[in-house]
């Protein structure tokens, strides 16, 4: 089998391995691939059987097409990954279900017999505006080195946000600690401080529905700190006990 060709077995493991993600996190992604396809080629373009021009039953061990007819739709690829991250534990992963014309009747069979081209598959979604997965648009030997480089950019832009969220919150402190602290000696200086001491205030709240990401962000605007733009990113790095404040007892 040539470096283009994958089974469809390989690709949630091949996922996994370029980016450091779980087997759930990895079919995750993949059945959403596989559903914009779908949305771009099924429905906008009414191409709903072009998935067959990509996916093709092999034999074991052999990418050589079945002399069998086989008919894929995009439903069913979809679900082969759905049911990697939700489904009952007993039900068999390693099947994916289609249509043998030949037969006349839908069966499930091993998803390490269909094949595709990584090239091919990736052009595709690369011409649908899909964002593509990198070890599908690389050689095997570019592979890991492709999936490093992206996994270093990403640490890299973790990393600078969890710094920029520290030097934030060191800020904030010593900002509100000085609005109290200090006498004001002109108008605008009183007014950022009563603004920063107000909004300080707002990080305590019995509301049920107090959203201290939202205050944090707005203590920062007030004193003038750099910090992430979004609620989004102060949850991911400050968990969800980060979401809301002290409820009522």
């Amino acid at each position: 089998m040539n470096d283009d060709l994958m089974r469809l077995s390989d690709l949630v493991p091949a996922y996994v391995r370029c980016y450091k993600v779980s087997t759930q996190e990895a079919a995750y992604a993949l059945h959403e691939l596989i559903e914009e396809l779908y949305v771009e080629y099924g429905v906008n373009q009414w191409l709903p059987n072009s998935v067959n021009n990509f996916f093709w039953v092999g034999k074991s061990g052999s990418a050589k097409r079945s002399p069998r007819s086989y008919v894929f739709y995009f439903q069913l690829l979809s679900k082969y990954f759905y049911d990697f991250f939700d489904s009952p534990a007993e039900i068999d992963k390693s099947l994916v279900n289609c249509y043998c014309e030949d037969d006349q009747q839908s069966k499930n069979i091993p998803a390490s017999i269909v094949y595709f081209s990584k090239a091919a598959l990736g052009k595709w979604a690369l011409d649908a505006g899909i964002e593509v997965p990198s070890f599908l648009l690389n050689g095997i030997a570019g592979d890991e080195n492709e999936c490093s480089d992206e996994r270093k950019g990403f640490q890299t832009k973790e990393l600078n946000s969890i710094s920029l969220i520290i030097n934030g919150l060191i800020s904030l402190i010593k900002e509100v600690d000085k609005a109290h602290a200090e006498q004001p000696l002109d108008d605008a200086a009183r007014r950022r401080a009563t603004s920063i001491k107000h909004r300080a205030s707002k990080l305590r709240s019995s509301r049920k529905s107090f959203d201290l990401g939202l205050a944090v962000l707005s203590l920062a605007d007030a004193a003038d700190i750099d910090m992430p733009k979004t609620q989004k990113t102060l949850r991911k790095y400050m968990g969800d006990d980060f979401s809301y404040g002290e409820n009522e007892s």
